[in-house]
């Protein structure tokens, strides 16, 4: 069996190819990504644009003709934040249906949270793990315990509001870092429970920036999943980072599609989530919301077969 899943997020829309394989296991075939800031007006009015729609149905319309070639069983087409947010939303999903022949499904806070932990309960050996998935429009926290799922919820906070709204200096004042800083700290005072010894297994398009670059810089082997990042690693980069003009951060190869404006928003919220932690290090999983709705899918389609 096939699967195409076109993930519609903030920063940008993203699909891959699965072929199911025995145990609920898939293999991915192929992937694509453009980038497309929905987040970005989100931050500022909760409203997309006609522009932004129009340019997603362009994307989704381009992905589809891509997909024929594969003679998949399934498309899905899944967004999360930026278009849980927006307030027009339903005229997105109207949109889509009519140009495209697509159904649209929003994933809710509780969903995306519970999907990125099914990712990383299948892709990695841990049993205690608190799971941070910072976006461009939200950021998904869940915690583990002895391989299940304890605590997972969404907050509205991400690389891009964090950026668009509090860091618009270039470059960044101490100043506009405090005001950030003051923001997201709002959303995790209550969350006492990540103060839980475990595992900090971060994913989203942050920590794949993050990750790639270090990667690069220190010439390591080339499979990101399951690599650790220090603490150090990233208060050095972030400090980098910060003196720099946009100019600057624009020309790093893993920043240059327009994630250069939103890295130290995305960098921020980690490093205050991590201050709430007794972790000193993150491990990176490459595999998120996309992969566990994939795990998800294939897990029901195996069932229904064995019924």
């Amino acid at each position: 069996m096939k699967l195409a899943v076109i993930e519609i997020g903030s920063n940008s829309i993203r699909t891959s190819i699965y072929r199911s394989s025995k145990k609920n296991r898939f293999k991915t075939l192929d992937r694509w990504r453009e980038p497309v800031r929905l987040g970005k007006s989100i931050a500022q009015s909760r409203l997309l644009t006609n522009e932004q729609i129009e340019e997603t149905i362009d994307v989704l319309k381009e992905f589809q003709s891509r997909i024929q070639r594969f003679d998949v069983d399934q498309i899905s087409l899944i967004a999360t934040a930026a278009v849980r947010l927006a307030k027009n939303q339903q005229q997105l999903i109207f949109a889509v249906l009519k140009e495209t022949g697509l159904q649209l499904e929003v994933i809710n806070e509780k969903e995306e949270a519970y999907y990125d932990y099914v990712a990383v309960r299948n892709t990695m050996r841990i049993k205690d793990a608190l799971i941070v998935d910072v976006g461009g429009g939200s950021s998904e926290i869940s915690l583990a315990k002895k391989g299940r799922l304890k605590q997972g919820l969404s907050i509205p906070i991400g690389a891009i509001s964090i950026s668009d709204v509090h860091l618009t200096s270039d470059p960044i004042t101490e100043k506009e870092l405090q005001s950030a800083r003051k923001a997201i700290n709002e959303h995790l005072t209550s969350l006492t429970w990540m103060r839980t010894p475990a595992t900090f297994v971060g994913l989203g398009g942050t920590m794949r920036a993050l990750a790639s670059i270090l990667n690069r810089e220190g010439k390591r082997k080339k499979t990101l999943h399951n690599s650790i990042i220090s603490l150090e690693q990233i208060d050095t980069l972030f400090n980098r980072l910060l003196h720099a003009t946009n100019e600057e951060r624009s020309q790093i190869k893993e920043l240059s599609d327009g994630r250069f404006e939103v890295i130290l928003g995305g960098m921020l919220i980690l490093s205050e989530i991590i201050k709430k932690t007794p972790s000193k290090e993150i491990r990176f999983s490459n595999f998120g919301v996309r992969e566990g709705y994939v795990f998800n899918y294939f897990y029901k389609a195996n069932r229904q077969k064995e019924n």
